[in-house]
């Protein structure tokens, strides 16, 4: 399974690799990442070929601390409007159950918790994991990673409040001076977990500037986008259908690998909630068309098969008909009567 992530994690990339004298368009190609996706934030890219490009860039141009260089170049912005959302939080602690709630919206695979301290109640460990999308990450991606949840913590209270220990489960791979600065707190290698520790009094800190209104309209943006956490699960399958069919990538495998399933468990969650993939794409593809053919300077029959994920016409028709009992341009001139 392709475990996938929006390409705004690739924001800042190129101007840093540029700067390292290495060839950019090569080494996306290398690790099958669109050159696309350098202006394209919403493309989905492979998450292990977004790691393993971080890392092989690193090495290759001499730069151990590349993860800890895009967390301080782009920081929380990078997570689009998630980001918004967790700027307009009423508290530290809120931001951070929203971010645990959508961050599935930016990657499936992300996965964010806050965990007491064993023995010590006052203090609280805020974690990032992958593993459970069996992903590997590596050093770089888990710098990167603590790198933005450190800078959106000093953004978020108008640097009010600060970590008092970054946690990295590997050996340093940059000078330890260069982990310290960008963390600003002191930090721990080799630990159990990559996490980021606080103290619990920090969680009802409140967010400088936070407007409920503009937390209102990102939630609704969110949950446009990638449907409500605890929504139908073909809700979710849905929106995802739609995003990819013009992308000629809306397949069930091409779905699972999105949500980080397999596709057998895709088809089994969907069947649990009465449907089924081939319907739920079917459905999708009607409405669109409906909204497509409605427009007064719509597209050409061509294009509109070409959203739709079509080869050709000849199968919009055939769908159309079985639709509507209706041809495609007589559906169109239906559509457009006054």
């Amino acid at each position: 399974m392709t475990v996938l992530v929006r390409s705004a994690t690739l924001s800042t990339f190129d101007i840093l690799a540029k700067g390292l004298r290495l060839d950019v368009p090569s080494l996306l190609a290398r690790f099958g990442i669109p050159l696309q996706a350098l202006h394209d934030p919403d493309m989905l890219v492979s998450y292990q070929g977004f790691i393993n490009l971080l890392e092989y860039s690193a090495s290759l141009g001499r730069c151990p601390d590349l993860g800890l260089r895009l967390a301080q170049a782009r920081g929380i912005s990078i997570l689009g409007p998630i980001a918004v959302l967790l700027r307009h939080a009423g508290t530290v602690g809120e931001a951070l159950a929203l971010a645990s709630r959508y961050l599935f919206v930016h990657s499936p695979a992300l996965k964010l918790q806050t965990q007491i301290v064993p023995g010590h109640p006052d203090l609280v460990d805020v974690v990032f994991d992958l593993s459970h999308a069996k992903l590997t990450a590596r050093p770089q991606v888990i710098s990167l990673a603590l790198g933005i949840l450190c800078q959106g913590l000093s953004v978020m209270t108008a640097a009010r409040i600060a970590p008092q220990l970054v946690m990295l489960p590997h050996p340093p791979v940059a000078d330890e001076d260069a982990y310290r600065q960008a963390y600003n707190c002191p930090v721990q290698f080799r630990a159990p977990v990559a996490a980021v520790r606080l103290r619990v009094s920090d969680l009802k800190v409140e967010v400088s500037g936070n407007d409920p209104h503009m937390k209102e309209l990102a939630l609704d943006y969110l949950e446009q986008q990638g449907g409500k956490p605890h929504s139908l699960f073909s809700d979710r399958v849905r929106r995802l259908v739609r995003h990819f069919l013009s992308a000629g990538h809306a397949r069930h495998t091409d779905i699972a690998s999105a949500l980080s399933l397999h596709p057998r468990t895709l088809q089994r969650r969907l069947a649990a909630e009465g449907a089924t993939f081939e319907q739920l794409v079917d459905d999708v593809r009607k409405e669109q068309f409906l909204e497509l053919i409605g427009l007064p300077t719509g597209p050409a029959m061509t294009q509109i098969a070409h959203i739709l994920g079509y080869a050709e016409v000849s199968v919009l028709t055939r769908s159309c008909k079985r639709w509507f009992g209706a041809t495609p341009r007589a559906m169109r001139q239906r559509a457009q009567k006054p």
